[in-house]
């Protein structure tokens, strides 16, 4: 029955619009930038077979050195790598389990500038502090009172100067005593300080625009045939992503709206908003009707591979399959009415992602020319395709913009650290992935 409810929470995050800013001042159109990169050092890979034979690379970070912090996924298992400069073992921690410095169960890794990591461990409630030999150096509880628990942690950065984090809340299911409880999360950019008090206490940093407010909704566990109408007017197709990275000297760079409009906010003033003369497509009723095909079509693809073959196999009772049939015919039925019944935001977002580098040069990555990409849901329309579509605009620290590297020439990196260096990672036919760092040019770090 679980497995419902994976497929509900995912229906909140699922349907990524009124733009919600101010315009973008005016620039030059696009002018293109040649992904001529120094190679550094690449590990991993399918002949690795030591430390670096990596499963499943799940996050990357710099520290001020140039050492990348590597978070590498196994079962249900977490270690952290700690690479140097060159490409050799700096040092290797992690153990599962409940004492002090173990991890239970990891949501987020982020490398700290002064060097070292902070775990965001969903399972101890913590945020778990190591040094830059691996050793343990103290924990933070997350904060329990107000609205300390709603959501989980969805992107999340290190302060440049290591003093605290900056981070978001995405959706999130919890199930507990017959019921399971989803809530979506809402569209504040929180400051963590990492001082030495005992309790983390998120403080609101910059507020995004909210097209719709946040929700949280319960129901029985054993009946999922009211999960849908539970959330009717929740999803809002076409909604504008909160992206978000920190700059020099304690502020965040965002964008969260459909338009092309960074804002860069610090301490105590206004957000400035930087961007281009790009403007969203509108969403017409062809769209509206193309979109709903597609979601639909995913969404029951998705229950059906959820629900295999192999768990009413064999000899399961007449009477078990059609409980199954009739569960399968429900779900599917509510997600038809939940998607006849969505609302669309009237503009397709430009903006996909964004990051910046240490300078604070920003990289801001536009979706491509499909608009249905962005209702990617179980894997479709999620960018496999083996050309990516989309652009990757760079823009100074103070705004002016610089050029643009298509897809097709460099994906956005992984992790941004000092002197230009950046990482990506790459996976072959196995699913092996192999990490590659470089050094970048000048005129974009």
């Amino acid at each position: 029955m679980r497995r419902c409810y994976a497929v509900f929470a995912a229906l909140l995050g699922a349907c990524s619009g009124e733009t919600g800013g101010e315009s973008a001042p005016p620039v030059s159109e696009d002018r293109p930038l040649e992904a001529d990169f120094e190679e550094v050092y690449r590990i991993g890979g399918i002949a690795a077979e030591g430390w670096d034979a990596f499963t499943e690379i799940a996050d990357l970070g710099f520290d001020a050195r140039g050492h990348l912090y590597v978070r590498d996924e196994a079962g249900s298992s977490t270690r952290i790598v700690v690479v140097d400069g060159v490409g050799g073992l700096a040092a290797e921690f992690g153990r599962m389990g409940d004492g002090p410095g173990e991890l239970r169960q990891v949501g987020q890794m982020v490398a700290r500038p002064e060097g070292g990591a902070v775990i965001v461990d969903d399972g101890h409630r913590a945020y778990l502090l190591f040094g830059p030999d691996g050793s343990f150096e103290r924990a933070l509880r997350f904060a329990d009172a107000g609205d300390g628990r709603a959501g989980s942690a969805q992107i999340v950065r290190a302060a440049r100067d290591g003093s605290a984090l900056f981070l978001t809340r995405g959706t999130g299911a919890s199930f507990s005593r017959g019921e399971a409880t989803v809530t979506s999360g809402d569209r504040t950019i929180y400051r963590v300080a990492l001082d030495e008090r005992e309790e983390a206490v998120p403080m609101s940093f910059a507020e995004g625009w909210e097209p719709r407010p946040p929700r949280q909704v319960t129901i029985e566990a054993e009946d999922p045939s009211d999960m849908f109408a539970a959330l009717d007017g929740a999803l809002a197709y076409f909604e504008p992503r909160l992206v978000f990275d920190v700059l020099p000297g304690g502020g965040v760079a965002y964008s969260d709206s459909s338009a092309y409009a960074v804002k860069i906010q610090t301490t105590g003033a206004p957000p400035r908003v930087v961007g281009r003369p790009l403007h969203p497509q509108a969403v017409t009723e062809r769209l509206r009707q193309r979109a709903r095909v597609r979601v639909l079509e995913e969404y029951e693809a998705s229950v059906e591979a959820q629900f295999t073959t192999s768990e009413v196999g064999g000899d399961v009772p007449e009477a078990a399959r059609a409980q199954f049939a009739a569960l399968m015919e429900g779900l599917v039925a509510g997600m038809r009415e939940m998607v006849a019944n969505a609302a669309f935001l009237p503009e397709v977002p430009l903006v996909r992602d964004l990051r910046t580098t240490w300078e604070g040069t920003i990289w801001v990555q536009r979706w491509g020319s499909d608009p249905l990409a962005q209702l990617a849901f179980a894997g479709a329309g999620s960018g496999t395709d083996e050309t990516p579509d989309g652009w990757i605009d760079v823009l100074a620290a103070e705004g002016g913009y610089v050029g643009t590297f298509p897809l097709e020439e460099t994906p956005m990196p992984a992790a941004f650290g000092p002197g230009g260096m950046v990482a990506f990672v790459e996976t072959d036919e196995f699913d092996v992935p192999t990490i590659i760092v470089i050094r970048l040019p000048e005129a974009v770090r």
